[in-house]
């Protein structure tokens, strides 16, 4: 019985070979952080879990090692990980690779944007010559002698990745490196090197799969024109490992097909009437004529399209396999921009004894925090250890504790906080109803609610980063006399009227928690405040900020992330763009403004239902928010909008690490999991 040895066995590709070489009898271990499908354990898949950047390396198994690791994203968020997890993840299994027989899959991208026709002999054309890339893997092996967790491996992979500041070429690179690094620890009679055309299949929602369901769904198919690929069925991967092939080099796929014929195909196939839509070019790109002489030599030939793409549309229609493994949560926190940096800076805090709120990274955070929120000079920025003690001394700060009788009118849809400090300094609660349209407080709601007389604050809350409609509220509470305050928690990124959320109302709360755009590393907050009211509440002998100011390793990780609000937000949008094609009612956002997008919420009339349907699909989902006012702080009120949030509210996977190809595959569950899919 022939062995193998999957490396990044649990994947796309690892999970489609693992298939075909248990079928043809053969013994297969995977070595990956991911524990393999249920199905393909169940057949028989041996597992090792290991870490390769951060684990001690696992004694590998006897067999043929098929390296299947690394990032098949060519682009994700942040580029500097295409070169960590395919590269630097490489480097440290090379000491377990020597002696071995070993095949490697890499990609045709590797030729980068030579001209074609592409043969295995090709020079690639790269931001890096090949002197450069070995250059690199010296350092990479010096670097992986040791552990590479993202904040000791990040300056080495971001070298390579600012190379290329569009970003197009990262990935490429990266696969080249990954060869130049195996090619040094394996003697060349032991190597063999497959260069992979597109894979496609129903696991892998890249270009073919993803033109699929939008057949499918009767969507536009965009295709860049002038875009040549050539495409391999990962079936196609295993029969070749079955098969066994000698050492050497080889480009693997079938013959190259412009992207706008294989759209028309796709097309036909399902039977759609969705129009081909050409897009122009926007990066340099490869040629996509790839030669396969030689795999066809040593007897292997990937034949016609047409019957794989059906075999996918077949695949698609009748799939009932999660469509991501492991499960998508709900939440995704904010990954560090400089993993490296706040590392140092955290250590530094620690060895100095320089841990507490006012040394340095507080000071700094709360100058340019105060930048970015375009503060006047009479505003003051106070950061705090939460959103909860944000809230808490902002009511201190600005209207103080409740006398007898006093009352705040507040939403019911927000997160408990927001009532819950309001009890805590003595105020009645008055819930009042959210607009329809943007599910954000309603000046007609607080107007009724002021009539008796008895309020002495408002609270709004810009729900999941949607700006309130301040102008509407500051009309209702400036001739009652009343103090318009916000709950801002999600809003920071988000514009009203063009300007940032911070002084529309007379005082702003916000959170730095795992959720929000903006975070300090799962804690922390901020409140904008009338320069008066910052001084009187830290000098306030009640204590107010005692304990709830934000420490220094907490500003560290919100510093880093600060400088590039702007495009966490634009992240967001991009994949909020991709999910208002859904058949589902959401908030709107009113002209002028920007939401944050914290959350991606919709009203689902079937809720509980679609929620379990997506969770089988490997889609994380919360109702959210449950109202306020249907638990122990309401009094039995009436609420028409939030009553009928609290009951269809429905949360959807939402981050900046998003893709928006992620975001298609959490739009194929959902249209699945509606009961019109």
């Amino acid at each position: 019985m022939n062995s193998f040895v999957l490396v990044g066995g649990s994947g796309f590709l690892g999970t489609e070979v693992a298939a075909a070489l248990l079928a043809a009898g053969a013994a297969v271990t995977s070595v990956d952080r991911v524990a393999p499908p249920e199905a393909t354990a169940a057949a028989g898949l041996g597992w090792i879990s290991a870490d390769l950047l951060t684990d001690e390396l696992p004694e590998l198994p006897p067999g043929v090692v098929v390296l299947l690791l690394g990032a098949s994203d060519p682009r994700p968020r942040r580029p500097w990980t295409l070169p960590l997890h395919n590269a630097i993840s490489t480097a440290r299994l090379l000491p377990a690779l020597a002696g071995r027989r070993v095949v490697l899959t890499s990609s045709v991208e590797v030729y980068g944007s030579a001209d074609g026709p592409l043969t295995e002999d090709t020079t690639p054309v790269l931001p890096w010559p090949a002197a450069e890339i070995d250059a690199w893997c010296a350092d990479a092996r010096d670097l992986a002698r040791a552990a590479c967790p993202p904040w000791r491996a990040a300056p080495l992979a971001r070298r390579m990745a600012d190379a290329d500041p569009a970003g197009r070429w990262t990935y490429a690179m990266a696969k080249l490196a990954q060869e130049r690094l195996v090619a040094g620890a394996v003697r060349s009679d032991r190597l063999t090197v497959l260069r992979l055309a597109n894979a496609f299949g129903a696991g892998q929602d890249r270009v073919a799969t993803r033109l699929v369901r939008r057949a499918r769904a009767g969507l536009p198919l965009p295709v860049t024109a002038g875009t040549v690929r050539s495409f391999l069925p990962p079936a196609e991967l295993g029969r070749i490992l079955v098969g066994g092939i000698g050492p050497g080099v080889f480009n693997v796929g079938g013959p190259p097909v412009s992207l706008h014929a294989l759209a028309t195909e796709i097309r036909t196939l399902c039977g759609s009437a969705s129009p081909v839509r050409e897009q122009p070019r926007r990066l340099p790109d490869s040629s996509g004529l790839v030669v396969t002489n030689r795999l066809a030599a040593a007897g292997y030939r990937i034949g016609s399209l047409r019957p794989h793409l059906a075999r996918l549309i077949e695949q698609i229609s009748d799939d009932r396999e999660p469509l991501f493994r492991p499960p998508l949560p709900v939440v995704v926190p904010p990954r560090p921009v400089r993993p490296e940096l706040v590392v140092a800076r955290q250590q530094q805090c620690l060895v100095s004894g320089e841990v507490k709120h006012g040394n340095r990274w507080t000071r700094e955070l709360t100058e340019r925090l105060g930048k970015e929120l375009d503060l006047d000079d009479d505003r003051r920025v106070l950061l705090t250890a939460s959103g909860t003690a944000a809230l808490r001394i902002m009511v201190a700060a600005t209207v103080g504790r409740a006398g007898p009788g006093d009352v705040a009118v507040l939403p019911s849809y927000t997160f408990p906080a927001t009532a819950e400090i309001l009890v805590q300094l003595g105020y009645r609660l008055r819930f009042a109803d959210v607009d329809p349209a943007t599910w954000t407080l309603s000046p007609a709601a607080v107007a009724e609610a002021l009539r008796p007389g008895d309020v002495r604050l408002v609270m709004a809350v810009d729900t999941f980063g949607n700006p309130c409609d301040y102008p509407g509220l500051r009309a209702v509470c400036r001739p009652a006399g009343v103090a318009l305050l916000a709950d801002s928690a999600a809003a920071l990124g988000s514009l009203h009227q063009g300007r940032p959320v911070a002084q529309q109302a007379d005082a702003h709360a916000y959170s730095m928690s795992f959720a929000k755009v903006l975070s300090a590393g799962g804690a922390g907050g901020a409140l904008v405040l009338p320069a008066e009211a910052a001084e009187r509440v830290q000098a306030d002998p009640a204590g107010w900020t005692r304990s709830e100011l934000m420490n220094e390793l907490h500003a560290v990780v919100a510093l880093d992330q600060l400088p590039v609000l702007g495009d966490l937000v634009r992240w967001r949008t991009e994949v909020a763009a991709v999910y208002t094609g859904l058949p589902l009612e959401t908030q709107q956002v009113r002209d002028g403004n920007r939401h944050s997008y914290v959350h991606w919420v919709a009203r689902v009339a079937d809720r509980d239902g679609l929620q379990r349907r997506l969770d089988a699909l490997g889609v994380g989902t919360k109702p959210y928010f449950a109202a306020v006012h249907r638990g122990p702080l309401g009094a039995g009120e009436t609420l028409p909008v939030t009553d009928a949030l609290h009951a269809e509210a429905l949360a959807l996977p939402m981050s900046s690490e998003l893709t928006p190809e992620q975001a298609e595959r959490v739009v194929a569950a959902v249209r699945r999991g509606l009961p019109s899919g």
